[in-house]
């Protein structure tokens, strides 16, 4: 037990100490271009499914679950987590079976271990560990008494067989005997499918260490109960993202009229003004098929952007998005192409670009700006003129 407690202590331990050394720069620039921060966030989740004891006789049964919780950073949360309903087991020795009922409630923390190694606010999938500690709280145990006690009759009367597992004040003597409080340890992984800002559902599958007398049999270890569920976890309480305050860029009325002692200085901004009122061109590439987050090499093109449209008021520029025809479908290249020609659009006005200076327009994987060269169509083309 002690030595259980200490390897759960040390993982948790050792992955926050982990999270300390995690890089979030470029999920903040996915949190420009998404218009929020995803984290941090409150949550409520629900969850349904089956569990299992590992013993002889245990049967798969019906088990939900509820839980409050927060994630305090891309990498690190916490919850209060409910589970229970009832679970089932067996006296094979005699061939019949039994059921009671059980609650967990846990102080469970959570890590996504993914955003561990490399941090972002927008991946499709999150995997997150789950380490816990709480009681557990068993009752109902009139099944198991009952057969105890038919059978005791029936032996004495010679007309049965005695159980043979070890029963003994399994829990309790008396009315304590119908009633059970234990600790509860779990450990456990929840892999969460992020469908919007406020919505995903993901599998989880636990583990969770419970007293020798949960199974009203004695086996000299504690007891393990499996869960597996279903989740469906709504989010709120998220933040709009820190302002960008984009360098400003003096105008060409800045300098008045070209005298011969203009400085220096003004002159190299005279020379860079001069240049941004020339078309501008730029490529934002994706590198996986269904990527369509800003990061921060995308961040530094979009800024860039910012910079030519403030200094160009009256000029439009076209955004479009496409997705590459060597992978997927028709159907959902359209999507990732829209999100990622929306995606560069909403980090421009993030830095004040006016929408009406937009011009936005997704191509799916219709048309290939890139013939030669199917992954560099996984794109969006950023033309001002």
């Amino acid at each position: 037990m002690r030595n259980l407690k200490s390897i759960i202590a040390t993982v948790v331990l050792g992955m926050i100490a982990l999270t300390a050394t995690a890089q979030n720069s470029e999920a903040i620039a996915e949190a420009q271009a998404l218009g929020y921060k995803p984290q941090p966030y409150t949550f409520i989740q629900v969850q349904g499914g089956v569990n299992k004891v590992f013993s002889p006789g245990s049967k798969f049964n019906p088990t939900f679950s509820i839980a409050v919780g927060s994630m305090f950073s891309n990498v690190i949360g916490a919850r209060l987590h409910f589970n229970g309903y009832e679970t089932k087991n067996g006296l094979n020795s005699i061939g019949v079976k039994y059921k009671f009922k059980y609650i967990t409630g846990d102080i469970d923390v959570m890590v996504n271990i993914f955003n561990i190694f490399k941090a972002r606010n927008n991946r499709p999938v999150d995997l997150y560990f789950i380490g816990g500690i709480g009681a557990n709280y068993a009752w109902d145990n009139n099944e198991f008494a009952d057969l105890v006690s038919a059978n005791r009759a029936a032996v004495s009367a010679g007309t049965a067989t005695p159980i043979q597992e070890d029963i003994s004040n399994a829990w309790g003597q008396g009315k304590a005997r119908k009633e059970l409080i234990s600790h509860n340890l779990r450990v456990g992984l929840l892999a969460d499918f992020n469908i919007s800002r406020h919505w995903s559902v993901g599998v989880e599958a636990d583990l969770n260490n419970v007293s020798d007398r949960f199974n009203s049999k004695y086996s000299n270890s504690n007891d393990w109960l499996f869960t597996a569920q279903l989740s469906i976890t709504y989010k709120f309480g998220q933040k709009k993202p820190d302002k960008i305050v984009a360098a400003s860029v003096a105008t060409v009325a800045d300098f008045g009229t070209s005298d011969s002692d203009m400085d220096k200085e003004n002159a190299n901004q005279g020379i860079a003004i001069a240049i941004s009122a020339e078309p501008i061109n730029e490529v934002l590439f994706f590198k996986d098929p269904r990527e369509t987050h800003i990061n921060a090499e995308r961040q530094e093109i979009i800024n860039k952007v910012a910079e030519w449209c403030k200094n160009n008021p009256d000029k439009i520029v076209t955004i479009d998005g496409y997705a590459d025809r060597g992978t997927g479908n028709p159907r959902v290249n359209k999507i990732y192409a829209k999100e990622r020609a929306d995606n560069v659009a909403a980090a421009l006005m993030q830095l004040g670009v006016p929408a009406s200076q937009l011009k936005v327009d997704s191509h799916g994987d219709t048309t290939q700006p890139f013939t030669d060269d199917n992954d560099k169509n996984r794109c969006t083309i950023v033309v001002g003129k």
